[in-house]
């Protein structure tokens, strides 16, 4: 919802009745998973200053060769 929707994380804490810090703690968790499956399942391809400029899906990540597949 932060990411995605542009909410703000006070917002989200009151709509999901959790506390600000719990509601943090949990966004942090979700972005380094993301992060982690990024890096597990493809080839980044980055500038000097660290910007995404192209990416590659690894052959060995099934799930997202699977998704490729169905697109073409």
């Amino acid at each position: 919802m932060a990411d995605i929707d542009g909410i703000k994380q006070s917002d989200i804490a009151e709509k999901l009745g959790l506390n600000l810090s719990t509601t943090k703690s949990r966004i942090q968790r979700a972005r380094q998973m993301l992060r982690e499956e990024f890096l597990t399942c493809c080839h980044l391809e980055t500038d000097r200053k660290g910007n995404l400029i192209g990416f590659a899906v690894k052959e060995s990540c099934k799930p997202l060769q699977e998704l490729k597949k169905r697109q073409t």
